[in-house]
This record gives structure tokens, sequence and C-alpha cells, in this order.
């Protein structure tokens, strides 16, 4: 694969250096910010300046770090990126990698020759918001959902909105139209106040969206890496937001400001889930390197691994009450940690293990604790939703009416009522106890048709 991009970079040099100049406009957008995103960012973002330079968006990379300008606007002879790109300025970037291809420092180079200019107003400001709120034939896959705390709303993440529902499903309250794609998480903090949505739009950026629940207004995006965000989980006091990245970055931003307060990068591949204990002072994260890794969430400190790898994570749950942590993936099987080990660690330990439960039939992508924390329900590509009993691990009921695909699952704050959705863009109500189905329905107005509630 390295080897066929040089040579899409090379082809795509011989034929731009045969052209002239003015024949050739470079855009920002298009070529130079994915250039950037993906070699510099890492090293020369927000919450760690590097150099003091923040490269991740134009006016950092046009207002230079701790040693003046990096760029000089006509003259790339005379621009310390480019020269430190060519290794005629010493260090060498980007550090510690390869050097970028040839056809790659050509197309920089053209850009400041033509004056490092940004192309259009929506590059400074981003993915747009739709004005309208978008029409749909068939409902999107549900990746997110969640209920507000005292149970009144059902939030479900759409494509480029929010539904904000009644809890029985009967009644679209708002739709909050937003930039991302796709919704991968949804929380609200404590007192229910705000939503905090996590997601983005696939290889082109990650966001994490605060709404205010009471005016329905947008009051912050955090646009950050150059792809989806995953997970989100609020912090206990409402003041922070944990989400995983594609990039393998953990991350986590104040909700009030919007700052990230660290990034770091503990996992070796994409963290698809996040989670905080009962203090707010820790989180784990979970991803697709098969590690629950325990982080200190004031300072991004890596404390430990506490499961034993057994295969890909796609999903993790804390319990309500205890720093309990549930979490399942690839190998089907749901397994309750202790975040808190009970000796000292050795090789091979699972010693914070407390109950592997039951095989499932399929791989599981997500998991819930009911608000006692009495029972969990997993879901995944089965055809089934079971719920177990968390202290004993039998299995106590089965969601029978599911289909293959399951992405979101939420218990109602009064216990009384789960809601299950994924792939099919269907939200389906049951009764825990007994398995019934109450309510089945499309969460988006379909077009020529009439959602069935």
């Amino acid at each position: 694969m390295k080897l066929l991009s040089n040579l899409v970079f090379k082809i795509l040099y011989v034929l731009t250096i045969s052209m002239p100049l003015a024949a050739v406009d470079v855009s920002y957008t298009n070529d130079i910010k994915p250039i950037i995103q993906r070699s510099c960012s890492g090293c020369h973002q927000p919450a760690t300046k590097m150099g003091g330079l923040n490269l991740t968006e134009y006016d950092g990379i046009m207002a230079g770090g701790q040693n003046g300008p990096i760029l000089m606007a006509g003259a790339p002879e005379k621009s310390r990126l480019i020269g430190m790109l060519t290794g005629n300025v010493k260090p060498m970037m980007p550090m510690g990698a390869d050097p970028l291809p040839e056809a790659e420092i050509a197309i920089l180079k053209r850009w400041v020759t033509q004056g490092a200019k940004v192309d259009t107003l929506e590059s400074e400001k981003g993915p747009q918001v739709p004005v309208e709120p978008p029409t749909y034939i068939h409902p999107p896959a549900v990746d997110g959902l969640t209920y507000s705390p005292d149970g009144t709303f059902l939030v479900i993440g759409g494509y480029k909105e929010i539904l904000v529902h009644k809890s029985d499903g009967l009644k679209i309250v708002a739709r909050l139209l937003g930039k991302s794609e796709r919704i991968t998480g949804l929380s609200f903090t404590p007192d229910g106040k705000t939503i905090v949505a996590v997601g983005g739009t696939p290889a082109q950026f990650g966001e994490i969206q605060i709404w205010d629940i009471q005016t329905r207004t947008q009051t912050r995006s955090i646009i950050s890496t150059a792809d989806t965000l995953f997970g989100g989980a609020v912090s206990p006091d409402g003041k922070f937001i944990c989400a995983g990245g594609a990039d393998k970055s953990v991350r986590v931003f104040e909700i009030a400001t919007g700052k990230e307060i660290f990034k770091v990068g503990h996992h070796e591949d994409w963290v698809l889930d996040t989670v905080y204990g009962i203090d707010g002072k820790r989180v784990v994260t979970i991803g697709r390197d098969r590690a629950a890794k325990l982080t200190n969430s004031e300072t991004g400190a890596f404390l430990e691994n506490i499961n034993l790898l057994r295969d890909q994570l796609y999903a993790i749950e804390r319990h309500p009450r205890r720093d309990y942590v549930l979490v399942g993936g690839l190998d089907r099987v749901p397994y309750l940690y202790m975040m808190d080990r009970p000796r000292a660690l050795k090789i091979a330990d699972d010693s914070t293990l407390v109950r592997e439960f039951e095989e499932q039939k399929a791989k599981i992508f997500s998991l819930a604790f009911s608000p006692d924390g009495s029972h969990i329900a997993v879901g995944g590509m089965s055809d089934e939703v079971p719920i177990y009993e968390t202290e004993t691990g039998k299995r106590i009921t089965t969601l029978n009416e599911v289909n293959e695909g399951v992405f979101a699952i939420e218990f109602h704050p009064k216990g009384d009522q789960i809601t299950v959705a994924g792939y099919d863009g269907r939200i389906r109500i049951f009764n825990p106890k007994t398995g019934k189905l109450l309510s089945d329905f499309s969460p988006v107005p379909l077009r020529n048709k009439v959602a069935s509630n």
C-alpha cells in the first residue's frame, strides 16, 4: 500500500511539474489541509503545540510558532516549513517519521508560491450545518441514543441531526441540526440541561456538539481529528467529555469552553468507547487493540490495563453504583471487571475479573446496565438481546423482535422499559422483565411514508 501511494504521488508530481504554475491552483482545503492533518497536526495541535505551533487550522499555520513565522507567502525557498520538510532546515520534519513524498512537498511549495491563500471562507468554518432538516426514504442506522435523566426525552442520532422524542417515542419534540453525518454517542450532563453528542463525518472530521435542551440551541461545536470520534462519556460532575478516535487517541474536553484538556495515545488501534469512574478521576477506554485501559482523567497519565487481552473490544459500560465495567467485542463474551486490582499486577493476570457471562451468538457492539445495576443487556450482530442478572450471570429474559446489528441499548431511568436500535434504523422499546415489545417506530420522518408508532 505504501509503495502504491508513493507511486501515485510520483505520477501526480510528474503531471504537475510539467504545467505552468499559474495553470494549477492549489486548494488549501482539498490539497494542503489533508497533508498537514496526516503528517503534522498530531504534534502541532492545541493540546501540545510543540514548537508553539498549532497546525490544525489556517490561522495557526500563518501565525507561526515560538521561532516566528514558518511561511513566507510567495517565497517557498524562504519558508521554514518547506526547509524543515526538505531537510534544508533542522530539525527535519515530520520528526521521527518518514519524509514526506516529493509530490506532497511539491504541492506545498506550489501553494506557498501562489500566495499560501485559504481558498474559501468555508475552509475556515469547516463543515456546514444544513439549513433544512434532511428528508429520508429509509431511516439511517442508529449508533447513539440516550434518555434524559428525568426520563422525559429519548434522544436519537440521525444524519446531520439529533432527534429529541418523547420517551415513549410517540412525538418528535425537536430536530437539532448539526455538522456531523454520524452521531456515535449521546449523553446528558447529570443536571439534564445539556446534550453532549459525539461523532463526525468518516475520513473528514470528528466533532463534539454541545446542546442546550431547553432552548434547543447548540452552544458549542468542537471539531477535532480527521476522522470520526467515538463513545463519549460525560464526567460525573458534568464538566468534561471524554472521547476516543480512529487516530488511536483519547481526548478530554471541557464542556463549558470547548478547551482540549489533553490528548493521549495509549492505545495501539482505534478507540471505540469510554467511561468515567464514579469519582470522575479516572477513565476506562477500549478499542480494537483488545485493551481496557485505565487513565488518570485529570492528567492523561496511563495507569494500567485492567483486563486480560483476548480480542477486539467494541463496547464498555460502567456499573451505576460501583467502579465495575462491563466490556464486550469480537469474542462474543461479556466480561465484568473491577477498575481496582485486588493484588499486584502479574503477566497475563486476570485478577480484576468479576464475572464472565455466557457466549453470545455473534460479536457484541452494545451493552447497558439497568439504573440500579442489577441487570445487564447485550446487543450486537445477533437477532436477540439477552438480559442477565448482574450478580449471578443468569439470563432472565430475551428480546427477540430485533434485527441483526444492535448498536445502541438504553434502559429508561425508571427501569421499566429498554430501548434498542441499530443497523435497520428502527427504534424498539421493550418491557425488560417480560421481553414484550411495546413500540416499534422510525425515529425520523419518512418521505411518502407514515412512520408506524
